[in-house]
């Protein structure tokens, strides 16, 4: 089973230097490579960064190259799917839609698989993320009609596997 593989005393001094170059390559690419505001975008990189490692503290968890590219298949292939429908039903003259939200216990553990779960939700059509609270996602949909759960479910076994991680089951085995 896979988890958390740093102490995690470390993780927040770590986490605020890797987000923080990573936010100064955005600046750069932003600016597209022009040196006159390197120093302010250094200043906003680290107080972005800080700012994030305090709301979204580094959960241990790490993804897997084959996992992540993987997950990168499964989730633009949903997109289009999912993009299509949403496209087909708000341009049917009886619009078949029936908005409304689900709540959900979550299987992922905390932090960035959970973390990455719900905004994977959120990028998809038809469905937002609306609540994330402990274990528990209450996600806002176009269509309740449609087994919204099921591929809630499908997208928490890709986060889990972009991590390497194995799900409990329902009965509370690993899967």
């Amino acid at each position: 089973m896979g988890g958390p593989m740093t102490s995690v005393a470390t993780l927040p001094a770590v986490a605020l230097i890797v987000r923080s170059i990573l936010l100064l390559l955005v600046w750069w690419v932003l600016t597209l490579g022009d040196r006159s505001g390197l120093g302010f975008g250094v200043v906003v990189a680290v107080l972005v960064a800080w700012r994030s490692v305090r709301l979204f503290p580094p959960s241990g968890y790490r993804l897997r190259p084959l996992g992540a590219l993987l997950f990168t298949g499964y989730f633009l292939s949903r997109s289009a799917v999912a993009g299509l429908d949403v496209a087909r039903r708000l341009l049917s003259p009886s619009l078949p839609v029936k908005p409304g939200e689900i709540t959900l216990s979550l299987r992922v553990p905390d932090g960035s698989p959970r973390w990455l779960l719900a905004n994977t939700l959120s990028l998809m059509p038809g469905t937002l993320s609306a609540l994330l609270e402990g274990d528990r996602l209450t996600v806002h949909c176009l269509d309740t009609r449609m087994d919204v759960e099921q591929d809630v479910r499908e997208a928490e076994r890709q986060v889990a596997r972009a991590f390497g991680l194995r799900l409990p089951s329902a009965d509370g085995a690993a899967q």
